[in-house]
């Protein structure tokens, strides 16, 4: 009795402990292809052409394959991958690695088993990007610009040429569309490449002047609206290092109700048609906007990436108390634009009088508002669903509001947070030495994302 009942167990425990194994490997397969897979979707940025960038995925997705599976493991032989890279889908690339081995038997082999072969498919896919980067160059950066631009041009790089669109937009007072220019279809996927490239555009920015935020982020809006691909990621990245505190508009419209100007301005061509004062209304305020000074209508369109040029605007100014001193404004300027040229409403988020020109403290929540409202049309387009990140450096003589901050990037963790919009994320920091970080934070975010 007993030799037939160790007859009968012995095949039994042996084939459970042939089973156990084969699991075993079976699991660290599936998990090694899976990684595979993964690091090699990420590497698809590293590469100046879609061959190179496949070539790329392929090998770190080898690599990590092997790292994850080493030959000989439990005892396994004739272990193999093969990984492909193929475009899966719209602006969807998708690797897949086959993985193969085979596993010893030992108790097995008594009815002739002498190995399992074992397969395993793991796959991952990138979704394109489309991106337009913001920059933030106003006078208040003087102290960050160069660990800010070095963040920058990291960040760039870790998005993939030929695949990915960039685009570039530098502000101040007003803003520069530095690559592509011209944009005739936003952001462009030859970002790196490209003379001149996004990283010579941000490596050759000064910094200088005010902060027009709506005017930044919602042309960052019309270059994603021209580029007009609903299948890729689209993403507004915006950093700056303090308030909005500019309002673009034209303050001398001939029609009545929307001029701007005061009945007794001494302006000579108020009201007169083909004499436009087309710039931006800004305070000068060193810090928090309540206290400071305002300024005149300043130039919006004469500043470049390497020179900024805001003073008073002088064509068709002849007569304004504003042309020689800019805190004059008040003298000419009866109240701010309801919206800004763009459409931007500048009241709704926080509480403004439009008539206080001589107040820097209602400039700068007029100048918020139209931000504000940038945003809020911005997310309107359910089409492009757009994302926006934004980061906020607070180690200079301003500091970003960020509970703002959070609103306007729909951050999960802001009190204004809606679930029926794209979440974004807001990043501080705090110092020059963190801007790396900061930048390193989202592009890992969008990366993910994109997965």
């Amino acid at each position: 009795m007993t030799v037939l009942v160790m007859g009968l167990l012995l095949p039994i425990v042996g084939l459970a402990i042939d089973a156990s194994l084969l699991y075993t490997v079976k699991a660290k397969l599936q998990a090694a292809v899976d990684a595979a897979s993964l690091a090699g979707a990420r590497s698809l940025n590293r590469g100046l052409d879609l061959s190179s960038q496949a070539e790329s995925a392929r090998a770190t997705a080898i690599k990590f394959f092997n790292a994850n599976f080493p030959s000989g493991h439990l005892g396994t032989f004739e272990r193999s991958i093969t990984v492909t890279v193929a475009e899966s889908a719209y602006r969807t690339r998708t690797v897949r690695s086959d993985g193969s081995v085979r596993a010893p038997t030992y108790f097995m082999r008594l009815l002739g088993f002498q190995s399992n072969q074992l397969q395993a498919t793991g796959t991952a896919s990138r979704r394109d990007v489309n991106l337009v980067l913001v920059l933030d160059r106003s006078g208040s950066m003087s102290g960050a610009m160069t660990p800010m631009k070095n963040a920058a041009r990291a960040f760039v790089d870790r998005f993939a040429e030929g695949r990915d669109n960039v685009g570039l937009i530098v502000f101040s007072g007003s803003s520069i569309l530095a690559f592509p220019n011209p944009s005739p279809s936003g952001p462009a996927s030859n970002f790196k490449t490209a003379s001149p490239n996004v990283d010579t555009q941000i490596s050759k920015t000064i910094n200088g002047g005010g902060t027009s935020s709506a005017q930044a982020l919602w042309w960052a809006y019309q270059e994603l609206v021209k580029r007009n691909e609903a299948g890729a990621l689209n993403l507004i990245v915006f950093f700056t290092d303090g308030l909005p505190n500019s309002i673009i508009a034209e303050y001398n419209d001939p029609d009545p109700a929307k001029n701007l100007l005061k009945t007794s301005s001494g302006c000579t061509y108020k009201r007169v048609a083909g004499r436009p004062m087309f710039g931006f209304l800004a305070h000068g305020s060193p810090g928090a906007p309540l206290t400071g000074f305002t300024l005149g209508i300043l130039k919006s369109a004469s500043s470049t990436l390497t020179s900024v040029d805001e003073g008073a605007i002088q064509t068709n100014s002849q007569g304004c108390a504003y042309r020689s001193n800019t805190a004059n404004v008040r003298q000419d300027v009866a109240r701010m634009p309801p919206a800004d040229a763009y459409g931007n409403a500048t009241t709704g988020y926080a509480p403004v009088d439009l008539a206080r020109v001589d107040s820097p403290l209602h400039i700068a929540r007029a100048s918020m508002n139209a931000a504000d409202n940038a945003v809020q049309r911005i997310r309107q387009d359910a089409a492009l669903n757009v994302i926006i990140y934004t980061i906020g450096y607070s180690g200079g003589t301003e500091v970003p509001d960020e509970v703002w901050m959070r609103r306007i990037s729909n951050d999960p963790s802001s009190a204004y947070y809606d679930s029926s919009k794209p979440p974004g994320l807001y990043v501080s920091a705090p110092t020059t030495g963190d801007l790396a970080n900061a930048f390193s934070r989202v592009a890992s975010e969008i990366l993910r994302l994109a997965m």
